[in-house]
């Protein structure tokens, strides 16, 4: 394992496999992820899947947009499939606040460049047909929405990152981080040290155990 990187990331999950790609792609080919066990051994394996770009916040709905038409990308860079499918979803709405909530999602959507429309209720019976048309007043279709492999995801992270340039080792739990005067890192594991300019806790659900180290 190398001793010196610009940047460390901890913790090989979504995120911080996310992270190492983006920054691999732009440039910065000195960085390394650390794992302490196999990628996506922590919570992003067990994620539901599902993507979509509703949401009542445009810049994440933005984001969403991005992310989804990133991940044939990286499928394609990294060649490891993320058993992506593309059906589409329907919001319903069951009263006319839902309703209004789904007209400001359609018009920020449009201001986005993003593709929803309303739709009538029997095209939601046609291809829904357990559901019941009476308990609703409108539907928005949303043609991005769809379902994927949440571990095939990282590993496409990781490797792309890797043809990108970056480097990423697994069963390699960190032990400790200390910083420099100069404002770097070392961060102690068990193969060994590394010295980094910059560290990233991408540790998820163990990331306030990560930041006690610092």
């Amino acid at each position: 394992m190398k001793d010196h990187a610009r940047v460390v990331v901890i913790g090989g999950g979504v995120v911080g496999c996310s992270i190492l790609f983006h920054l691999a792609k732009m440039g910065w080919k000195d960085v390394v992820l650390l794992e302490r066990d196999e990628l996506t051994s922590g919570s992003s394996w067990h994620a539901a899947g599902s993507f979509h770009t509703v949401s009542s916040d445009p810049n994440v709905s933005k984001l969403q947009d991005y992310t989804i038409n990133l991940y044939k990308e990286i499928e394609e860079t990294s060649g490891h499939s993320i058993s992506l499918h593309k059906t589409g979803g329907f919001y319903l709405a069951s009263n006319q606040s839902w309703h209004d909530y789904l007209k400001r999602e359609r018009s920020n959507a449009r201001s986005l460049g993003l593709d929803q429309e309303f739709v009538s209720l029997d095209e939601v019976v046609d291809k829904h047909p357990l559901i019941d048309p009476k308990h609703y007043v409108a539907a928005l279709w949303d043609p991005s929405d769809g379902d994927l492999d949440p571990s095939g995801v990282v590993y496409a992270y990781a490797k792309s990152a890797r043809v990108h340039g970056a480097e990423f080792f697994t069963h390699t739990p960190v032990i400790e981080t200390n910083q420099r005067p100069d404002g770097s890192w070392d961060v102690v594991t068990e193969k060994g040290n590394i010295h980094a300019e910059h560290i990233v806790n991408a540790g998820g659900l163990w990331a306030r155990e990560l930041g006690r180290m610092s």
